[in-house]
This record gives C-alpha cells, structure tokens and sequence, in this order.
C-alpha cells in the first residue's frame, strides 16, 4: 500500500439521532487529535436537520435490523472511496485514539471477539474496522436472509468464503485490542460496543445519556444500563427508573 492509507467513519442511525451524533463527533475529534483524521464521513439517516454541518445520506426511518443489515452490506459500498471504514454506532465508538495501531491496516475486518464462540469468534460489527475490499466483497455476496446480523454473516457464515477472496480476519489478540464488548477487560482498547459501556463512558454527563435514550431503548435495555448508572450517578439511576415507572 503506498502513501498514507485513508480512514472513513460510518454510522447508521434514525432512532438516537442525538447520541449517534455524539459519538461521531467524539470520534471525529479524538482521531483529528492523534494526527488520524477521517478522510470520509458517511452519515445514512432520516434527519439531516439533525446532524447541522456534517454531510448525511438520506435513508428511510429504519423499522428492523434488516433495514440496518442492507444498508451496511450493500449501500456502504456505494459511498465509500478510502481505504477503510470505522463503523461506529451511539453505543459503539472510538475511546482512546492513542491505541490505534498500524497493525489494524493489515487487515480487512476487525471487531470485537465474541466469548460464545470457539471458531471464527471476530468479530462485533457495532463498533468495526473494514476494508474497502471486504465492503466491496460483501455487497457481491448472496445474502439469502437479511434479517441475519451482518456481522454474523460477514464473519461467521460467509468467513471462509471471504477469506478465499483474500480478506483477513484479525486473530483475537489483535481484535482485544481493537476493541471491547464483553466481558469487559482491564486494559485501554481504541474502541468499545455495547449499551451496558454507556453509562462508564458517560459517567461525566450521565443526564446527557438518560435524556437522549429513547423510551424504546429504555424499555428493552433498562437492565443492561440501571447497574452501570448505579455506580457512577445514583441521582441519575434513580430517574431512570422514575422514567421506568412512568412508562408503565
């Protein structure tokens, strides 16, 4: 590869507009920090108002995991010209740009590792490192069922398919590395994914979290968030569940 490569950062999101919001800028900025800007920023959403001086690609308001699955599997490839893509997502993005590594340039797919598996167990697509090839490769692959989660399918059922096609995995010691999703780990990652992180990683502005969740969110993830919210703000723990109460 000749010449600095480039870095895009995408991001899928109709739902938590404020927090996804949040969480590209906090990317964007930590990076341009460290000397890595993103050369490419792709924004798939149904609010462009929303997201005031960045550019957006407009896509309907998503109403399943397959109209996310489509979107990365197929459309990314549409938009993205640098070399690789950070996919981000409101509860998945960069923590410590200073552990980036020129490691993660050689390969094609980079996700935290998944603890339930034996084989093929990298990686977690919600906050994931991608090669222009392998987003390339994926959109030509037969995706029979979409409602199957894309990371599973690029990196579990379709892995050795991909592999033929000269994409590299990242082995696990690489992909801890790269990121944490569970369990948690006592060391600094680049990058973290999963709601249960949100409340640590809020953990300065935890009422900036709670208000922007969605009634949804807090209805199905409550249990992966109240713990957390708990040890780092009780007041906000507790309006939380105030929130709960009223939701019925």
């Amino acid at each position: 590869m000749s010449g600095k490569p480039s870095i895009a950062v995408a991001i899928v999101d109709t739902d938590l507009h404020v927090l996804a919001r949040q969480a590209l800028l906090h990317s964007m900025r930590l990076m341009e920090a460290q000397g890595l800007p993103f050369s490419q920023v792709l924004i798939y959403s149904d609010r462009p108002e929303l997201w005031p001086g960045l550019p957006v690609i407009p896509v309907p308001t998503l109403r399943s995991i397959t109209d996310y699955n489509l979107i990365i599997t197929r459309r990314l490839a549409d938009h993205l010209s640098a070399d690789h893509v950070l996919v981000i997502q409101y509860d998945g993005f960069v923590l410590n740009a200073d552990q980036f590594s020129p490691h993660f340039l050689h390969y094609d797919y980079i996700g935290a590792p998944w603890p339930n598996y034996e084989r093929n167990d990298v990686g977690n697509g919600g906050f994931s490192w991608r090669s222009k090839r392998l987003v390339h490769a994926v959109a030509q692959l037969d995706y029979p069922d979409p409602s199957e989660a894309e990371d599973l399918f690029i990196c579990r059922t379709m892995r050795d398919t991909l592999e033929r096609a000269n994409c590299r995995f990242a082995p696990k010691a690489i992909a801890s590395h790269f990121s944490v999703e569970f369990p948690a780990v006592p060391y600094p990652t680049f990058g973290f994914h999963g709601i249960f992180h949100l409340p640590s990683v809020y953990r300065e502005m935890p009422d900036f979290l709670l208000d922007h969740l969605s009634d949804r969110i807090l209805k199905s993830r409550s249990g992966y968030l109240l713990p957390g919210l708990e040890v780092v703000s009780p007041a906000t723990a507790k309006k939380l569940q105030a929130r709960l109460a009223a939701l019925g």
